[in-house]
């Protein structure tokens, strides 16, 4: 029948349309990755998100401070609006800022047009410490198209990474070991989380902190900000 036709293209439609949206952003991480897997031996850049955190954030700076390391922090900005103490700290200790949306929501949960909402509204509650162009980090890894090219037009870098810390889950390897890896496999961007309320995920983040820097140290890899690692990959 005719409607059942009309349906099924319908929906074939759809369904390649969702494929696109989602699918693209995919394949530009993937190509994001390799391309600064391949370029960026003898950096490490040092990057977390999701906070600020008046205890976990605080702490961290702290150990970036000791060990005079520089890293880049993708903030949140509902969370920005309640700490904004701890964004200024984060600035004063010259470290560098991205956003990670207002409200982090997972893009392929909510839908396009509320992820790029939220996206760009996070540029409105960080604005106090971030530029117009600062980069953006999806939460959870996860973009839409429009939201991708919207930043890009503006000038604002969509940054994943190489190498996650899964320092959100309640099992974690031996700090100093993970960060072996890391500077074996030469790839140049970790991604740990500065927003923990849980004591032992907290503690994993300083020790593995700690880990990387003293492991990329006797490499004799430098430790960048993410906008270093940028303009070393071009």
């Amino acid at each position: 029948m005719l409607w059942v036709t009309v349906l099924s293209s319908l929906l074939a439609l759809i369904g390649f349309g969702a494929a696109v949206c989602y699918g693209v952003p995919l394949a530009i991480r993937a190509a994001q990755v390799k391309r600064w897997n391949a370029r960026g031996a003898g950096v490490l850049a040092l990057t977390y998100d999701d906070g600020p955190d008046p205890t976990t954030t605080r702490a961290v700076l702290d150990l970036l401070d000791r060990e005079q390391a520089p890293a880049t922090f993708y903030l949140v900005g509902f969370r920005a609006d309640q700490d904004p103490e701890v964004c200024d700290e984060i600035v004063s200790r010259g470290h560098e800022l991205g956003t990670h949306t207002h409200r982090h929501k997972n893009a392929w949960r909510i839908g396009p047009l509320a992820e790029y909402k939220d996206a760009h509204r996070a540029y409105d509650s960080l604005s106090r410490w971030v530029d117009a162009d600062a980069p953006y980090r999806p939460p959870f890894g996860k973009a839409s198209l429009p939201t991708w090219l919207s930043m890009r037009l503006r000038g604002r870098p969509v940054d994943w990474w190489t190498i996650p810390a899964e320092d959100t889950k309640d099992r974690f390897p031996d700090p100093a070991e993970f960060a072996q890896r890391v500077v074996d496999s030469g790839g140049p961007v970790v991604l740990m989380h500065c927003h923990h309320q849980e004591p032992h995920r907290r503690a994993f983040v300083l020790s593995l902190t700690s880990a990387l820097i003293e492991a990329a140290r006797s490499r004799g890899i430098r430790l960048v900000t993410m906008s270093d690692l940028r303009a070393s990959c071009r």
